[in-house]
């Protein structure tokens, strides 16, 4: 009599057991510390957005945070202020790495990124190359030394400069041509 509750019950176990698990909330990294302020991200959602030779291009949507640091006390912990969601690419390349985002006005600009520079990246692109790595190879980069040491490890080529200026590009996926 209670058999055929039994195996409903049963049956009913098996389905949720083959069900993914919820997802953990997304890893909080920190970026570049300066004058005062800390930014920080997650990367909350990463989808293959296409490849070419050169590379892979994924369409991303990260979380932006910042914090305020008036003594300059970096590793003194202060609450974070932002948590904006907003969409990016960033192109995993050996040879043209670079993040690329829209302005205000909707128009695309790829961000080419210096990663294995000696001196490492420039302060302003330090955030964007900690993104990079994040995206790329699932580490977080948290210093200059860090990310030109990791750009060794991934076997980056080494760069005599700085890399190209942010150039406009008409859609994401143009930077996949060749």
């Amino acid at each position: 009599m209670h058999r055929p509750r039994i195996r409903k019950l049963a049956a009913l176990l098996a389905c949720l057991s083959l069900t993914p698990a919820p997802t953990n909330a997304a890893e909080l990294i920190s970026g570049r510390c300066h004058m005062g302020f800390c930014s920080w991200f997650s990367v909350e959602e990463k989808d293959l957005a296409g490849t070419a030779k050169a590379g892979a291009l994924f369409k991303v949507v990260l979380k932006g945070w910042q914090s305020h640091h008036p003594d300059g006390n970096y590793a003194r912990k202060t609450p974070r202020q932002g948590g904006q969601a907003r969409t990016s690419y960033v192109f995993c390349s050996k040879s043209k790495p670079a993040l690329i985002n829209r302005d205000e006005q909707g128009r695309s600009a790829a961000e080419y990124l210096s990663i294995n520079a000696a001196f490492g990246p420039p302060g302003v692109l330090e955030t964007a190359t900690t993104i990079y790595f994040a995206v790329c190879h699932a580490i977080g980069a948290g210093s200059r030394e860090d990310i030109t040491d990791l750009a060794r490890r991934f076997g980056y080529p080494e760069q005599e400069g700085e890399g190209p200026a942010e150039t406009p590009i008409a859609r994401p996926e143009d930077i996949l041509r060749p």
